[in-house]
């Protein structure tokens, strides 16, 4: 078989994990469902949402249409553009502790309750539990407030399939809001010295993306998770995500554990359009930064565990930065983290 037959092949889980976003998850679904490969099942995960996302992304299915506030990016087909638009078929089904059945033909969508705010982590890890791993080739992870390009899937397999060691592809991952402006280009470098992590490219002009991956890909330590394809493969070898993260550096942690046996890899022209991606503690909401701060550490722990004092150093040092610009409830989370993860 032809690398270009077994990327056209290939079966597909996309999971998405919602949390009180229905009206993202919508514009996602629009994108998502003209992809031009075919050969995938939608699976999203509700996170306990007080929204009613269930009901409303069924609602949505039923008839669909779009928002007015939604935005036109080259490359992005939506299946409102078309001007016969039947019903999106779909199921709902409670949180599995296992695989569900395999869905009925012609249905493109499952929705899972997953019973409780189980996390980016748990709530993927449902997705994968629910799909079942012998039943698909990869899992694309996206996140739900993403617009992906019509050929955004079809890139990803294309890429993986021309290297059997290749357990984790990346995508261009640009600003909704500034299209032309780059927040990833596949993945992100880890300063192995204190944990702490940049994404490739970001601020980068669209004009500026490298025709060969090659480069990019050797400063790869993880693939950013707003765009991640995942082999089954690798699932299989390496294990789900470390839940216990709940949000932040489980990408990395998954990185980290399949470093020996698999390689990292880029897309460049898999284009997906995010609309928050910030990773800096400086624009976090606070729920967002104690994870952020904690899972720093946690990481370190883990996987550099000479490098702790070097953490603890950084964590203060973003402490005083806090307290130097008036964020005074940002100083409080990061001095609570050095006091609860250091005091030993």
């Amino acid at each position: 078989m032809s690398l270009g037959s077994q990327s056209t092949a290939a079966r597909v889980a996309i999971v998405l994990v919602n949390w009180n976003g229905c009206q993202e998850c919508v514009e996602c679904l629009d994108s998502l469902l003209v992809q031009t490969h075919r050969n995938f099942h939608i699976y999203i995960i509700d996170n306990e949402s007080t929204d009613h996302s269930v009901e409303q992304i069924e609602q949505w299915c039923a008839a669909p249409k779009a928002a007015s506030n939604w935005r036109t990016f080259l490359g992005v087909c939506r299946l409102t553009d078309r001007t016969s638009i039947g019903a999106v078929s779909n199921r709902i089904a409670s949180r599995a502790d296992g695989e569900l059945p395999a869905p009925p033909d012609g249905c493109l969508l499952t929705l899972i309750r997953s019973g409780a705010n189980l996390g980016f982590a748990g709530g993927c890890n449902i997705g994968i539990k629910s799909a079942g791993l012998e039943n698909f080739d990869f899992f694309w992870f996206l996140n739900p407030d993403t617009v992906v390009a019509s050929t955004a899937l079809a890139e990803l397999l294309e890429r993986a399939a021309r290297e059997p060691t290749i357990g984790m592809v990346g995508s261009t991952l640009r600003d909704y809001y500034a299209p032309d402006t780059i927040q990833a280009l596949g993945g992100a470098r880890l300063n192995a010295s204190n944990g702490r992590s940049s994404h490739i490219g970001q601020g980068m002009h669209i004009d500026a993306i490298p025709v060969d991956a090659a480069n990019i890909e050797r400063e790869m330590a993880y693939v950013v998770g707003a765009s991640m394809l995942v082999s089954a493969r690798f699932i299989k070898v390496i294990g789900p995500l470390a839940d216990d993260y709940f949000l932040y550096y489980e990408e990395i942690d998954w990185a980290m554990r399949g470093r020996h046996q698999f390689s990292l890899a880029y897309a460049p022209r898999s284009h997906v359009f995010h609309k928050s991606g910030a990773n800096s503690s400086k624009v976090m909401p606070e729920f967002c930064a104690r994870y952020y701060y904690r899972n720093r550490v946690r990481f370190v722990r883990r996987f550099l565990p000479d490098r702790i004092g070097a953490a603890k150093r950084t964590l203060f040092i973003d402490m005083l930065r806090h307290v130097a610009k008036g964020r005074w409830a940002m100083a409080r989370i990061v001095g609570s983290v050095l006091l609860s993860e250091f005091a030993s």
